[in-house]
This record gives structure tokens, sequence and C-alpha cells, in this order.
């Protein structure tokens, strides 16, 4: 949603009991700054401390921007972006991709081996020498990973976002190309 990190929200739906729900922190709230004790009303009773209004600000923006540009927009663009991505990364023959291969069926998450080289080597290259940014690893995931087959080393995971141009996948495919034939 284009927030800062560690920025959300709770909404919760009318029919639910929220006395039925404890706070998972404590503290004072700017209503009741004279009471030790957490209120019991929405949506103090779960507002501990000063909020995170850079963070709010931040998200708010966010979603703004998602808003004006459309959800379809950016659906469509980020399919296309993994789809070339997909496409590009198979064109190289050391490459094992994981997933359905269908950027219609996925979300814009592209995980992937290079025969003959830790992923681990992959991703410190592609940052150092390339400036492409991605995980490696086991992704907090290791049994995804031992189904799949790619435990213990994980896998490479390139996940383009809303502000990748076509130009970067194009000179990701060329990076990874690069470090797999050398």
């Amino acid at each position: 949603m284009l927030g800062p990190t560690g920025i959300g929200g709770l909404v919760i739906d009318d029919n639910v009991d929220v006395a039925q729900i404890e706070p998972l922190i404590h503290g004072g709230t700017g209503s009741r700054s004279d009471s030790e004790e957490q209120p019991d009303y929405l949506p103090d009773k779960f507002e501990s401390g000063t909020a995170n209004l850079v963070g709010i600000a931040g998200l708010g923006a966010g979603l703004k921007w998602i808003k004006d540009r459309g959800i379809s927009e950016i659906r469509n663009h980020m399919k296309k972006l993994t789809q070339a991505l997909i496409d590009g990364l198979l064109s190289i023959p050391q490459i094992k991709i994981f997933g359905t291969l269908d950027s219609e069926r996925s979300v814009a998450v592209v995980s992937f081996m290079v025969t003959g080289k830790r992923v681990s080597e992959i991703g410190l290259r592609l940052d150092e020498e390339y400036g492409v940014l991605s995980r490696v690893g086991l992704h907090c995931a290791p049994a995804a990973h031992k189904t799949i087959g790619s435990f213990p080393e994980g896998t490479v995971r390139l996940a383009p976002g809303v502000f990748t141009s076509m130009n970067d996948i194009q000179k990701t495919i060329k990076a990874v190309g690069k470090i797999a034939q050398t």
C-alpha cells in the first residue's frame, strides 16, 4: 500500500464484539492522560502511546497514489513486468524458476536458482555489480522450500514494484544472464 514500513491499521467489523479482544499493548492514550488504565472504547482501546503520525501521513499518501492511479492499471503494469521477467529468465539455460510461470495467476514475485551458483553469490553480485536488489535464502518459509525442492539453499527472489520500469527488468535479466555464465 506504499506506506512506510511499520505502519498499519486495524479494521473491526460491526459484528465483532470488541469486548472480547484484548489490546496487544497497554499504555497511555491522549484521550485519557489522567488514567493509567487503557480505555475500553474505540479507537482508544487499541491506541496505546503516541500515534505514528508520520507513518499515518505516509500511508495516506500511498493510498491516495494508488486510488489516483487505479488498481487495474497498477495490476496490469505489474503483470507485464512479471511476465517479462519470467520470460527473460527462462531464456537463460542455467535458470530454474519456481512458480506458475504465468503472471495472470501470480503476484509480482519471481523465485529462481542458477545451476552451479549459490543464491547468496547471485544476490551479492546482483547488488554490488549491477545495483539490483533481491532477497535470497529461505524467505522465512523453510517448509515451502522443502516442498519445492530448494531447501536448504533457498532461492533468489525478485519482486518488481510499481515504480519498476521495463528497462529495469531488461537490465536485471541481462545481469542474471552474465552472472549465470561467469
